[in-house]
């Protein structure tokens, strides 16, 4: 069952144009759940405290679509904090993501917090399910001696609602 799911996964993700939900997956992710982890395609690192991930400079996400999305359009909510020490070294983000072939507008953050990110998604960009969303930030904190991450922002949760 495992492997069908991941081979569900791949396929539906390399454009099959299948339009069945697989009932594994989910539109709202929280960083701390280990059975949306498998969501999480690229660009996580490991929960930490139990409730968030650090993200690469580039991470991407694997939703489905939830009912009435394909037909009314989506809304896509990214909750995450611009922690301190990203702010000291980079002073500023600008986070954009891509559905599909569709470019989401970018939001530039330049103060320390919570913050979201939120984008209204083309009912064409839901037409089958999962979807793949890729989040793009400017810059990110290289890896160093410390820590070898790349660190870009710290993840809470990503949703997509039906509009």
């Amino acid at each position: 069952m495992k492997y069908a799911a991941a081979a569900f996964l791949a396929i539906a993700l390399a454009g099959c144009g299948s339009k069945t939900v697989d009932s594994e997956l989910a539109s709202d992710l929280s960083m701390n759940s280990a059975q949306t982890a498998k969501q999480l395609l690229t660009g996580f690192y490991g929960v930490e405290n139990g409730a968030w991930r650090w993200t690469a400079k580039s991470f991407s996400v694997a939703l489905a679509v939830p009912a009435g999305a394909a037909a009314k359009g989506g809304k896509l909510t990214f909750r995450f904090v611009f922690p301190d020490p990203a702010f000291q070294a980079l002073h500023s983000v600008t986070l954009s993501a891509r559905v599909k072939d569709t470019a989401l507008a970018p939001e530039t953050y330049s103060t320390t917090g919570e913050h979201v990110y939120a984008r209204d998604i083309a009912a064409g960009d839901l037409a089958s399910s999962p979807v793949r969303v890729d989040f793009m930030l400017d810059q990110a904190i290289p890896p160093g001696p410390v820590d070898v991450r790349e660190l870009g922002v710290i993840a809470n949760r990503i949703i997509l609602d039906s509009k």
